[in-house]
């Protein structure tokens, strides 16, 4: 459980980092852009390992929470 724990911990702060960028971005529609695009590719996997569906889908729902935050940045930034 405290693996679980401090990973939930570090996904956290990488949001955290990601919403910090994505609002200090000059250009968020450019930066959605280069978002969209890579999260589109196919997962890597890590280490060589195979990819579980819980990878994937955990993989999904961070991919969606930064394209919301990055929608919301294009948004500000064209009112």
């Amino acid at each position: 459980m405290d693996k679980i724990d401090f990973m939930n911990g570090q996904i956290k702060a990488l949001l955290n980092f990601a919403n910090a960028v994505i609002k200090a971005h000059p250009a968020p529609e450019k930066l959605r852009h280069h978002f969209e695009t890579i999260a589109r590719a196919d997962p890597n996997s890590p280490e060589g390992l195979s990819l579980s569906e819980a990878y994937v889908d955990g993989m999904h729902d961070i991919d969606k929470k930064i394209a919301v935050a990055l929608e919301r940045a294009v948004s500000l930034e064209q009112s």
